[in-house]
Formats: C-alpha cells, sequence, structure tokens
C-alpha cells in the first residue's frame, strides 16, 4: 500500500471511528446557566428520538429538524456560558445526518460546527473532542501524512487534552486508533493511563472491557449504596482498610443456589478475613435479604435498583452469579471467567479467591491501624481537669501501640476503640469548660473514626465530624487542629461533592511548610483519594524532612516497607498476572521488592541504637560495627517461657513461617562463614531482656554468632523506629555496609506470593553483600588505590552453581584493571578472560555474539596484550572491540561495565578524550 493510499485508508477509518461514537450525554446536565433548562433538555430528548425512527428517510428529516432547532437556540444564545452544550447538540445531529446522507455538503457543515466547537473552554473539552479529532483529520489528510505522523498528532491531542474532563473519552477514543497507526508504544501507554488515572471511572471501565477485549482489568470499586436499613455506604472510603467479597445475584438464575453457597464456603475458609455483601439484581423491595436467610446466608444486604441495568453491575459484575474480591485499597480484578458456570448434573464450577490475593492479617491491620488516624494519637499534655483523675491516659491506654496494634484481631481493635469513645463521652459531659478538654475530644474522634472503620456504620463518622467541628470552633492551641480537620477530609472525600484531590490538596497546603502531622495524615488522605501522585509528593517531604519524628515511626514505617509500595493503590497478582503485568514495562514483581536489586538503593544510615550482649556489655551499632558489613537479625523469642522455636507444617508438609526464623540465621551465618575476607558479621537482636533464655536458645540451636538483647524487648523504641513489626515470625534483617547505613532491609510481615519466602531473602543477603563489595571496589579505583580495589574485587564468595545474578563479570572487570594498575599484567589478562566467559555464560552469548559488554572487556583485553609486548594480538583484539561500542547499556551490569570503562579511559586521559 502506498503511502497517500495508506494516508486515505486511515482517514477514513478514522472519521468513521468518530462519526459512529455514541450521542454525548447532551441531557446531562439542566443545571444550565443562560440557556433555558428546559430546551436544553428538549433537544437533547428529540435527538435521541430521532435515531429511533422507522426509516431512515424518517430519521434524516428528524435530524434535519433537530440540527435547525438547536442552531437557531444557539444563535439566541451568544453570550451564554453554556452555549457550547447546544453547540453539541448541532454537532451531533450533523454527524448522524452524515452517516446516512454522506455528501460534501453534510461534510462541510459539520466541520464548519467543529471549527465552532474547536473553540470551547477546557470546561467543554469533553464536547469539543470529536470535533478537535476530525479537524485535525483534515489537517493531516490534506498534508497528505502518513501513519507515523498521524500518530505524533494523536499523541499531541492527548497531551492537551490531559488533566481536562475530556481526558477519559480521549484515550478512550485513542485506545482504538492507536493500534490502527502501529503505534504499538503509544497504544500501551494509553493502557497505563487508563488504568491508573481512571481505574474508578465506570464509562472506561466497561469500555475497556467490551471494546478492548482485556482479560484481565485492575479496578477500583466505587459507588454509594443503600442498605437494606436504609443506611448508606460508599465505596471505597468507608470499607479502605478492611476486604469485602461482593456478590451479584438473581434468584431468576437456575441453579444459583449452588453458586450462592460456593461463595459463602469461601468465607468460611478465610474467617474474619473479608465481609461478604449481596447485590441482588431482581430490584426486590427487602433487596433478597430474605432470600438469603432461606439460605441460611448472613451476608450484609446493599440494594441495587434497577438491577442489571444499573451502571455498577454493567460496569463490575456483567455476568451473574459472579463475586468480586476488593481489597483493603479498594481494589478488584475484574476478568472474563469470574462467573459461576453450572456444569453437569448442576454442579459448580466456581472461580475460586487465589489465595495470594488475600493480604495477611498484620498486614491488613496496619493498613487499618493507619486509615483510622491512630498515628495523630497526641502523646503529651492533658495533666490538668481533663487528666487528673487518669482519664485521659486511660483513653489513649485504648490506642495500642505498635507492634502490639498488627497483632489485635477485629474484634478486639473494635472494643478498644468503643471503650475509648465512652471514656471520652463520659469525660466531655463532666468536663464543662475545661480548656484541656479538646485532647479528650480528640481521642474521641480518632475512636469513633476507628469504629466506623470496623464496625461499618456511618453514625459513628458523623459523630466524630460534629466533636470536630465543635473542636474547631473553640480555641485551640497552634499547631492542634489535625485530628479534627482530618476528621473532616475523611467526611469530604465520601462525600463525593468536591475533587478529591483538592480536598486533600487543600487539608495539607504547601508540603514544604506543612507540619510532619499534617504530612502524615496527607499522605493517608491520599490513599483514601486515591491518588498516587499526591501521596508520593508528600511521602518524600517527610521521609525527607521528619522521618526522625517519633510519633510518625508508625507512618515512616510503612512508608519505607517494599511490600506497601508494591501493593499501592493495586491488586496482588500471581505469576501469570504479573507477567502480563510486565508488558507494561513498570512492574516489579514481589520478588524484585523482596530483593530491591536493581530498584532505587537504600542509602539512609541505621539510627544510633543499643543493644546488650550476654555478658551484660553494651552494644553500639552501626558504630561498633564498621570496618564489617553486619547482618542484624532482629529476633523474637517464642511467648512460653522455656520454648524453642516451633517447627510447624503446613498441610502439604512444608514447614511454615515460623520455621523461617532458624533457616534465616542459618543462611546468614553461612554467609558469615563463606566471606572470602571474613568481613561479615551476623549480630542476632533478641527481643527480650533475659539473657538466659537468650543463652539457651542460641545453644539449643547451634548458632555460631554475636547475639545480644534489646532493652524492653518489644517496648523498645527502636521496635516502632526500625519498623520491628512481625519478628516472631519472620526475621528483621538489615544488612549494614561498613560505614553504617543500610544496604538492604527485609520486613517482618508475610507477602503471600508464589516464589515462597524465605529463598528471596537468601538471594538478597548474597547480592547485596556482592554488591556492597563490588561499590567498595569501584570506589578503591576512583581514589587511585588499586591494592584495596583488587581485594574488594576478589570477594566476596566462590563461585556457586545456582549463581542468580550476572556480577561475577563485572567483578573479574574491575579486578583486571586493578591487576594493571599494579603491574601485573599477566594476572589481568587471566582476570579479563574470566570476565568475557562469565558474562557469555551469564547471557548465553555465543563466539560470535558482540554487545557493549563483549566490546569494552576485548578494549581492556588490547591495553593488557600491549603491556605484555604482544602488539599484533592487541590489534585484532582493538578491531574485534569496535563492533560493539556503540550498542546501549541494556542492564545494570553492562552500566557498570561502562563506568569501569570510562574510569579506565579518565586514568588513561585525565585531560581529554581517550
Amino acid at each position: 500500500m502506498t503511502r497517500s493510499r495508506r494516508s486515505r485508508w486511515f482517514a477514513g477509518t478514522c472519521l468513521a471511528a468518530a462519526l459512529l461514537l455514541p450521542v454525548s450525554g447532551v441531557a446531562q446536565d439542566t443545571q444550565a446557566i443562560g440557556v433555558p433548562a428546559d430546551s436544553l433538555e428538549q433537544l437533547g430528548q428529540s435527538l435521541l428520538e430521532a435515531g429511533e425512527e422507522s426509516s431512515a428517510t424518517r430519521q434524516r428529516r428528524a435530524y434535519k429538524r433537530v440540527v435547525r432547532t438547536a442552531r437557531q437556540l444557539y444563535e439566541a444564545s451568544a453570550a451564554a456560558e453554556d452555549r457550547w452544550r447546544v453547540l453539541d447538540i448541532v454537532f451531533q445531529g450533523q454527524k448522524r445526518l452524515l452517516v446516512l446522507d454522506p455528501g460534501d455538503d453534510q461534510r462541510d457543515a459539520l466541520l464548519e460546527t467543529s471549527e465552532l466547537l474547536s473553540l470551547a473552554p477546557d470546561e467543554y473539552a469533553e464536547l469539543r473532542l470529536e470535533a478537535d479529532l476530525l479537524l485535525s483529520e483534515r489537517r493531516l489528510s490534506e498534508a497528505n501524512a502518513d501513519v507515523e505522523e498521524r500518530a505524533m498528532a494523536l499523541e499531541e491531542l492527548l497531551a492537551r487534552y490531559r488533566d481536562t474532563p475530556g481526558e477519559a473519552k480521549s484515550l478512550m477514543m485513542a485506545s482504538q486508533i492507536a493500534p490502527k497507526l502501529e503505534a504499538f508504544d503509544l497504544e500501551v501507554e494509553i493502557l497505563r493511563n487508563m488504568q491508573l488515572r481512571f481505574a474508578d471511572h465506570h464509562g472506561v471501565i466497561e469500555f475497556r472491557r467490551k471494546s478492548l477485549a482485556a482479560g484481565r482489568i485492575e479496578a477500583l470499586f466505587r459507588g454509594e449504596f443503600i442498605r437494606a436499613d436504609g443506611t448508606s455506604i460508599v465505596f471505597p472510603v468507608d470499607r479502605l482498610g478492611h476486604q469485602c467479597l461482593l456478590v451479584f445475584w438473581s434468584g431468576r438464575t437456575p441453579g444459583f443456589e449452588h453458586a450462592m453457597a460456593a461463595f459463602d464456603n469461601h468465607g468460611k475458609q478465610h474467617p474474619g478475613r473479608f465481609d461478604i455483601y449481596s447485590l441482588n439484581l431482581d430490584d426486590l423491595p427487602d433487596a433478597g435479604e430474605s432470600g438469603l436467610r432461606e439460605l441460611g446466608l448472613d451476608w450484609k444486604v446493599l440494594r441495587l435498583p434497577g438491577g442489571k441495568e444499573n451502571q455498577v453491575f454493567r460496569t463490575y459484575g456483567v455476568r451473574e452469579p459472579v463475586s468480586i474480591l476488593v481489597n483493603a485499597y479498594g481494589y478488584t480484578l475484574l476478568t472474563p471467567t469470574n462467573d459461576y458456570g453450572m456444569g453437569h448434573g448442576g454442579a459448580v464450577d466456581p472461580y475460586k479467591i487465589d489465595p495470594v490475593r488475600l493480604t495477611d492479617e498484620r498486614y491488613l491491620a496496619q493498613l487499618q491501624s493507619l486509615f483510622a488516624g491512630d498515628f495523630l494519637l497526641p502523646t503529651t499534655g492533658g495533666a490538668d481537669a481533663a487528666g487528673a483523675d487518669g482519664t485521659l491516659e486511660a483513653i489513649q491506654a485504648c490506642f495500642t501501640a505498635a507492634p502490639f496494634r498488627y497483632r489485635l484481631t477485629r474484634d478486639e481493635a473494635l472494643a478498644r476503640y468503643e471503650k475509648a469513645a465512652i471514656l471520652g463521652a463520659e469525660a466531655i459531659e463532666r468536663g464543662g469548660e475545661d480548656p484541656e478538654l479538646w485532647r479528650v475530644r480528640h481521642c474521641r474522634i480518632l475512636a469513633l473514626i476507628g469504629m466506623w472503620k470496623f464496625a461499618d456504620r456511618i453514625e459513628y463518622l458523623e459523630e466524630a465530624v460534629s466533636e470536630a467541628r465543635t473542636s474547631l470552633s473553640g480555641d485551640l492551641p497552634e499547631g492542634a487542629d489535625v485530628i479534627p480537620r482530618f476528621c473532616l477530609a475523611l467526611h469530604g472525600l465520601r462525600g463525593g461533592e468536591e475533587d478529591r484531590d483538592a480536598i486533600v490538596s487543600s487539608f495539607v497546603g504547601e508540603p514544604e511548610a506543612a507540619s510532619a502531622g499534617t504530612l502524615a495524615a496527607g499522605s493517608v488522605l491520599a490513599l483514601y483519594a486515591s491518588s498516587r501522585d499526591l501521596h508520593q509528593r508528600y511521602r518524600s517531604v517527610l521521609l525527607e524532612h521528619h522521618d526522625e519524628d517519633p510519633d510518625l515511626w508508625a507512618v515512616v514505617t510503612f512508608l519505607r516497607d517494599r511490600f506497601h509500595t508494591l501493593d499501592l493503590l493495586k491488586v496482588k497478582l500471581n505469576r501469570p498476572e504479573r507477567r502480563v503485568r510486565e508488558r507494561y514495562g513498570d512492574y516489579i514483581g514481589p520478588r524484585g521488592h523482596a530483593i530491591n536489586h536493581g530498584l532505587e538503593p537504600m542509602t539512609e544510615r541505621l539510627p544510633d541504637i543499643t543493644l546488650t550482649d550476654l555478658e551484660g556489655d553494651p552494644l553500639h551499632l552501626p558504630a561498633d560495627g564498621e570496618g564489617k558489613l553486619t547482618l542484624l537479625i532482629f529476633v523474637e523469642p517464642p511467648a512460653e517461657p522455656g520454648s524453642d522455636f516451633p517447627v510447624l507444617f503446613d498441610r502439604n508438609g512444608e514447614p511454615t513461617e515460623n520455621d523461617h526464623i532458624r533457616s534465616v540465621m542459618r543462611y546468614a551465618m553461612e554467609r558469615e562463614q563463606l566471606h572470602q575476607h571474613g568481613e561479615v558479621e551476623v549480630v542476632a537482636a533478641f527481643l527480650c531482656d533475659d539473657a538466659d533464655r537468650v543463652r539457651q536458645l542460641v545453644e539449643k540451636n547451634g548458632w555460631d554468632c554475636r547475639a545480644a538483647i534489646v532493652p524492653g524487648g518489644l517496648e523498645n523504641p527502636m521496635v516502632r523506629q526500625l519498623g520491628v513489626l512481625s519478628a516472631d515470625r519472620i526475621p528483621n534483617v538489615f544488612l549494614l555496609r561498613r560505614d553504617g547505613t543500610i544496604a538492604w532491609h527485609a520486613s517482618g510481615f508475610s507477602y503471600k506470593s508464589d516464589f515462597g519466602y524465605p529463598f528471596a531473602m537468601f538471594l538478597a543477603m548474597k547480592v547485596h553483600i556482592e554488591v556492597c563489595d563490588i561499590d567498595r571496589g569501584f570506589a578503591a579505583l576512583e581514589a587511585g588505590d588499586a591494592t584495596a580495589a583488587r581485594h574488594a574485587f576478589s570477594g566476596p564468595f566462590e563461585l556457586e552453581k545456582d549463581e542468580r545474578y550476572g556480577w561475577r563479570s563485572p567483578r573479574f572487570h574491575g579486578r583486571a584493571m586493578a591487576s594493571l594498575a599494579l603491574g601485573d599484567p599477566e594476572t589481568a589478562l587471566v582476570d579479563v578472560d574470566t570476565a568475557l566467559e562469565a558474562h557469555g555464560a551469564t547471557f548465553d552469548h555465543g563466539d560470535d555474539d558482540v554487545c557493549l559488554t563483549i566490546s569494552l572487556l576485548r578494549d581492556l583485553r588490547a591495553r593488557i596484550l600491549v603491556e605484555l609486548g604482544r602488539s599484533d594480538e592487541a590489534a585484532a583484539e582493538r578491531e574485534a572491540s569496535s563492533r560493539g561500542l556503540s550498542s546501549p547499556a541494556t542492564s545494570r551490569y553492562a552500566e557498570f561495565h561502562l563506568r569501569l570503562h570510562q574510569l579506565s579511559s579518565e586514568a588513561e586521559d585525565p585531560g581529554g578524550e581517550r
């Protein structure tokens, strides 16, 4: 196909796609300013009725009447701000006329209207989008543009519609145009933006499921429902921090009761992990509650007006009976197979809940505590009337501190919030005009928020809002208004009347000038608003300026936890699903997050902590560990005095997470023993005060390491500061560089995945020790200390059969450079040959393959051969090396090879180019 024919072919395809788009929502806004609302509504209705006429002739006449009437109204409303809505009706009518009568006159009239509509302000961007597209198509056709130029124009159009009311519609249209242009990178970007920016947009979700044949869609479940008792529930705000199973069903579907039993069985298999909500599709007066009770199902009942015609069902359900699991961030995975088809003999083939989807109880409890605002609890002051009788202290004691808070059951957490609320109400009633009463009131606000989240009752939030308004109407000390403002922001986010990002931004103000508590609360509110951008902005400022504030350690440890980052505002995926997501190029799976190899490196220094060794002497870290790499492992002894760590097995006979303590300790000590220079030390920090008990555990398990105790155990502030939250199940491991900075840290929370703990921890310990020594070698080369460089590059471990990472080649590259600098070209030649061999083995290169790394190594080999007086061989190497020097660095290993090469070039020609 020639360029001109291909352009004309695409022009027709693009125009047809625009013409066949559904009629815009012309009758949606009847509160028009300037244009009579009834006139606008009548025109919109007439436009819809015109398409229902019985023949093409009748339709054509009806559309002409609509266009003529709309033009007259538009001309009469020239000064009206919303005249663009009338012009859009003209445009939509002319579109339909062009389909029925594709002549030049109709086309010219449509383009003339498009010129006018393209002048509409961004407020009406959704209305002008199709006009802009048609005008762009005309310009491109007149210029005989090829598909590459059209793809560029489409990308520019999307940029213009970013952050406007027309952005969602522009993405939907562009997603169908981009594949026709073979603009596959742009198509991926469009799909990514649909996911990230419109995860809760019902129209976009429905479009993706129908028009893009999307196999799996991550969607934010959003909607407001009325319960059977008349109260409301708003997703995701009301249930954020809690998992839910929502079931769409109809009693008219044969065999539905078998599917319902299967759904209910999910809850029995995972008790307390999620609530089940019923969404009956039959539009019954009791919303299907009596039918549930007949089946013996005690689910929570929500009304769904219109049943299958309801937009919520059309967006999320599609089929029935069907269940969707909504996670703690409000996200769900929609699939084409999440229905419950009836098999032979009426048997049910249920879509089972993948255990990967279910969040660990402690991990979930941390989220629940944060979403309830527990971290905002005031910790000082109030010893006057509000606290003289111990009331304030008793109320504050109801808010359990980490890590104990994350070990409470849902019922226990709710009971503590209820107790705090009751005590607070009693104190407020007694307190009268006490100026310190605001402290009690603020505790009560947080308790009521917690009750709202756990009891799933909006009246508790409304009561908290009343308390917040009362508090703000009084005379609060400067900076003491964060809790009531947090409460009011939650209420605003729930109401949905304002832009969610605007509510959060208004709460925080300018991040750099905001208080630490405001930033922390803002980072949580951003999650309520499902705003990744705002959350990331507040997170960055908080960690940069306020990470040492003890009152905020609960938030800081959450923000630093890589697994929380992995799950943030998305769905947990199993391995096949992750492979699909990886095609988008921005996904790192759970193993990558656990190991943190190639992600943003950790650079913060370990805070100064003091442990006590078994002889009672202090052990100061990181100070006492400098000069060696330190594997600092926090372990929580068994709760029962005198007992050893249990070895528990699951139904498949595999050790459960409780045995991870032994396996992690064993592997860490192996790294200590195998390090070729003896520069790794394991420090086991036991979270208890009983030195004799620790000594017994160490001896019984044969742990040959430096053992110490954490004074005060779990009560020690370092536990909250470092995020040691679940060390009774999985050890918290910190690898400290020789300068005391943290090279790698493993969270103590369990992460359900298919790679299995603690295998990822083993890989991480080994590779980060290797990276630490490699970085040390490079720094020595850079400083001109070739002896120290060769020492560092010579470790850390002997070659093993299962080498998961490709650092062997860069390490020998560095050692060859150090050997050459030390005047030892013979050893340097052996080293560079080893580097070439290791690179070929790692990346499966053949003898004739040439890449950037091979070219760099052969260039170094040529210089070594020159030093050995083998000039002819050096010339051949130099010629061979030039073939791949223009290749890109495609891995972190190639980037390190390039850094070594550049360092070598600078040393050879310090003043200019080599």
